[in-house]
Order: C-alpha cells, then structure tokens, then sequence
C-alpha cells in the first residue's frame, strides 16, 4: 500500500460558516475581497484579514504560492479569480481520490490548508479558534465519509483553554467517526509546558479515542521554531521569517524532549506522534549522534550534547531529575514518527541511521514546495534499500501508527 502522508485539503470559502456549530456562526471564518478584487480569509468578529486565498501548485517554484502576496503588496489589482479557479482536486473529496489515481497513491491523510496559519492572527481569542477547529472536524467527518476508504482527513484540536473538556470532546467525535490523527500545535499551552500534569487528561483522551497527535512545522498559533512573537515583531512574513526558519527545528525538538525528560511515555507508553514538514533531521540531533565529533552535531546543525548525555548530567550534577525507565533516545525513536523530503538523505536514515522505522513518505500536494509526482522523485534517491524498508517507508510505518490494516 502507497500510503500519503502529507496532503493538504483546501477549506472552501463557505466551510466555517456551512460546519460551525449554529450558536457559534457569529465566530465562523469566511471569505471576502478587498479593493483590489483579492479574495482572503477574514474573521468578522475580529475584523481581520489573515490570508489570501491563493491555490498552489507543486513544483512551481513558487509562483503560485508567492505572487499573489507579490501583487498585492505592489498594488496591482488582482488578475485571477483564485477562489473560481481552484481545481476540484484540492477542496473535493472524490477528486482528491481522482488525483491519487494519477500519482499512482493508494491512501493519504488530508490536513487543512489555512488552518496551518489562520490562528496565528485570532491568538487572543480561543473561542475563535475552538469554534472554526470544530466546523473543519465536522467537515473532516464529511470527507473522510465521502474518500471510499482512501483519505484520512486528521481532525484538528488545540490544548489551550484550561478546561479540557472541549478537547475532550472533539476526540471523541472524531474517534467515533473513524479519524485516526489530530493536528495539535506544539510549544507551550497557555504558558504550560506540554508535559505539565494539567495535560495528563489530553493524552489520555488522544488514546481512549485511538487518535494520533501530529505535529505539523506550521499550525494555528504557533510558529515554526517556538520562539516568542518579540523576536518576529515587523519581520514583514506572517508565515515564516528568516529567523523562524532558521530554528525550524527547535520547536518540535523542544517539544519532544520535554515530552520525554518530565515522563509523559512513561505515564502513557501507548501514546505515539508524528511530526510533519519538519524533515527527520531534528531527531538525530536530538538524541546527539556525532557525525563529526561534536556531541549534537549532525550535518551542519550543532545542539546541545542531546537528551541522553543532559539526563544524565542532570541525575548525577542536580539529583532531582524525573526517574525514566528507559534512556531518552530510546522514548524518542519510538514515540516518534517523521515524515521526510526528497532533499534528505533518507537512504542513510534507514540502512545506517537507525530510523527505519521513524520515516515516512509525504508529498506535501499541491502545495508549491510538494511534488507533482512523488513516487518518481522520492525514487530516485531511494536506491540500496529492501523490499522490506521500501514498504514500510511507503505505508507501513504510517499504517502501523493509525492502526490500518
């Protein structure tokens, strides 16, 4: 089985306003135009413009995604009507199943589009981004009703709020319905690191309702790389600025560490994550495997010594350290999964890395950074791997994790 992991679904201008819940359609996402005939993604109880609704197209060099934003900025009045333009592919369910005929992909997981951005701009109001994350879980449902068996829209859910109950909630209609994964946001909660005890109630409810949290490099409200908005402040990209991409890894590196240093796998050994877009290269890094003897050096990224090395440091030099079963690393590759690109060394990972069972394909379709026929570039720097590596890099690991025969 081909299976996908990294697909993105278009939300349809009307989708908040058609899945929100009726007492909540005051907070429901639309889509409007500006002076210049640019339709965005707009808040209306917060008057904000967050997003041009642009299609994408892989391997364009960006064209598609960029200019848009290009024109804009210059002033130029808007020349396509992108939201009349959008191929049925990227917002339909049966032609999105039409699409996977043609690169040759038996199943793929379905992740929103906007929804990776539109938080960042409504970070002070949860009730805006709990109303708007049901409508696309509702609409997931939908989906995933309508794929035959082939998509797997993940559900979408955030931990902030303090009371657990709305998560709660959320997982268990989408466990009930057959969705398998939920994107979450990682870095802190509300100020609350992600291990902190207060969140012992999400994890559990991510495993009664079988589903798999994902982190993805860019979601909701949380940039790429952790850091605070006062190290981006008129940056001049909402999306992803230099410094961001910069330390594109240290959020998600930050986030598993934690996860593993305060004992999360201990208290729920079951629980398991996969990261998405934010390549495999943070994990090594993480564990601090040396590739030129720097302890945390691999490539030209340089950590700290990694997980194994500072846990120890900590139980002999602070004495206060929690007390894990296992080492670090070892909690890492296996609570961990990671989609990975092209530009990789993916066959390293798997034959001499150690990450044969941590690595999944994805081919980030349609968006400008995807690949327009992925089975082809993915095998072209796949040569010298098993039959066996081949099968569970193309689907197995991915199904494995969700629980798909």
């Amino acid at each position: 089985m081909i299976f996908d992991f990294d697909q993105h679904l278009f939300e349809y201008p009307n989708m908040w306003l058609d899945y929100c819940d009726p007492d909540k359609k005051d907070l429901a996402l639309e889509m409007t135009r500006d002076e210049l005939g640019y339709p965005w993604l707009w808040s209306r109880v917060s008057n904000q413009q967050m997003w041009i609704y642009a299609k994408t197209v892989p391997e364009d060099g960006f064209v598609s995604f960029f200019s848009p934003w290009q024109n804009w900025k210059d002033r130029k009045p808007a020349e396509i009507d992108y939201v009349a333009d959008m191929p049925a592919s990227c917002i339909d369910a049966k032609a999105r199943v039409g699409q996977l005929d043609e690169i040759g992909v038996d199943k793929s997981i379905l992740y929103p589009h906007f929804g990776a951005v539109w938080g960042r701009y409504v970070h002070d109001r949860v009730d805006i981004i709990r109303a708007n994350l049901t409508a696309w879980n509702r609409w997931a449902v939908a989906v995933r009703q309508e794929g035959g068996g082939r998509l797997e829209p993940t559900g979408h859910v955030t931990l902030r709020g303090g009371d657990q109950g709305w998560l709660e909630n959320e997982l268990a209609y989408l466990g009930s319905n057959g969705i398998k994964a939920a994107l979450v946001s990682y870095g802190l909660v509300d100020g609350r690191r992600m291990s902190h005890p207060d969140h012992d109630r999400a994890w559990k409810a991510f495993l009664d309702n079988g589903i798999v949290p994902i982190f993805h490099i860019q979601d909701g409200d949380v940039r790429a790389s952790g850091l605070e908005e006062g190290w981006l402040v008129d940056a001049g990209d909402p999306l992803f600025t230099a410094l961001d991409m910069t330390f594109s890894h240290l959020g998600v590196q930050v986030a598993a560490a934690d996860l593993i240093l305060n004992g999360v796998f201990d208290r729920f050994p079951a629980l398991k994550f996969a990261t998405v877009e934010l390549t495999a290269g943070w994990i090594n890094g993480l564990i601090g495997m040396s590739g030129e003897g720097i302890p945390g050096s691999t490539g030209s990224v340089v950590n700290g010594p990694g997980l194994d090395i500072s846990y120890g440091y900590e139980a002999i030099a602070r004495r206060h350290s929690v007390q894990l079963k296992r080492q670090p690393s070892e909690y890492l590759l296996d609570h961990f999964r990671s989609t990975v690109n092209p530009m990789e060394p993916i066959a390293t990972y798997i034959e001499t890395g150690g990450l044969e069972n941590n690595v999944m394909f994805g081919s980030d379709w349609p968006h400008s950074e995807g690949f327009a026929d992925p089975l082809k570039t993915f095998g072209a720097v796949l040569g010298g791997i098993t039959p066996e590596q081949e099968s569970k890099f193309y689907g197995g690991t991915a199904a494995e994790l969700l629980g798909i025969s």
